[in-house]
């Protein structure tokens, strides 16, 4: 009988203690603390989405050279792969919307649970005014799940408001509007090797804005933060250069968008609406 219980308590003992540092240690934590680089990586892809259109805006002014005016010249130039080139090595900025794509992909043990993104606002000033490229939308509906209002003090994440909730514009076509606060009842989890996807939107009709975005988030316990950006540069847009009623606008060159999808240079005196730098959309 000494020997039966002697060995049901060496096994109940053995059973103790080798649980024991499961109970005393979180094994994922302990993986993760392995594990060598960031939590989580970002793909950013900066998109234009139907409602939005090509229109840009530059710092200083834009003077093209003789085969950039010929590209601009042809016939659905405004459309090719040729003018987003163009676009993006002279410096312009997108006009009034910029839409990103956030691709996260989770690299722990540990769920991810992202509570908050919020803007890190590196710049607001007056709206650029060196040059206008108006290639403006010809129609469509916004795709977004996630908006910035960046005219507000502190912008925070919003759910996005479509069609008859957000209201139209002066031609009919829905618009966005700012919903809920994005984070007041959900966060976005990642688990190891998991993506998740958001379709980022920034806008401004008052400012120019530089930012970068961070996001808080919990692993295991701790709470952490992460910076997102473009590549290493703040993200930026850009309002329109308001005008006065009867004026004209202040842009030191306008390139117009044609009925044949071309663009050509304009007559920086033309009239212009009140708080518009050109007549109609842009």
């Amino acid at each position: 009988m000494g020997t039966i219980v002697l060995g049901v308590l060496g096994t109940l003992l053995t059973g103790v203690l080798l649980a024991l540092p499961g109970q005393l240690l979180n094994p994922l934590s302990t993986k993760d603390r392995l594990r060598s680089g960031p939590d989580f990586s970002v793909g950013i892809d900066a998109v234009r989405l139907d409602d939005e259109g090509r229109s840009a805006v530059t710092q200083e002014e834009f003077r093209p050279s003789a085969a950039q005016v010929r590209m601009l010249a042809r016939r659905n130039s405004a459309t090719t792969a040729a003018f987003t080139g163009l676009l993006r090595s002279i410096g312009a900025v997108n006009l009034e919307t910029l839409t990103v794509r956030v691709t996260l992909t989770g690299h722990r043990n540990q769920q991810i649970a992202i509570e908050d993104i919020r803007p890190l606002i590196v710049a607001r000033s007056a709206p650029l005014s060196g040059s206008l490229l108006c290639a403006p939308s010809q129609g469509g509906a916004p795709t977004m799940n996630m908006l910035f209002d960046m005219d507000r003090p502190f912008p925070v994440a919003h759910d996005m408001k479509f069609g008859n909730d957000a209201g139209t514009d002066g031609g009919g076509n829905p618009q966005e509007g700012l919903g809920p606060p994005f984070f007041a009842q959900r966060t976005i989890t990642l688990q190891d090797n998991e993506q998740q996807v958001l379709l980022v939107r920034a806008v401004t009709r008052q400012h120019y804005v530089a930012f970068r975005l961070e996001a808080t988030y919990m692993l295991g316990s701790q709470k952490k933060k992460a910076v997102i950006d473009d590549h290493g540069k703040p993200f930026q847009v850009s309002a329109l250069v308001p005008t006065p009623a009867g004026g004209t606008p202040h842009y030191r060159s306008v390139y117009a968008m044609r009925a044949d999808y071309s663009l050509g240079r304009i007559a920086a005196s033309a009239p212009a609406k009140p708080g518009r730098a050109l007549e109609g959309s842009c």
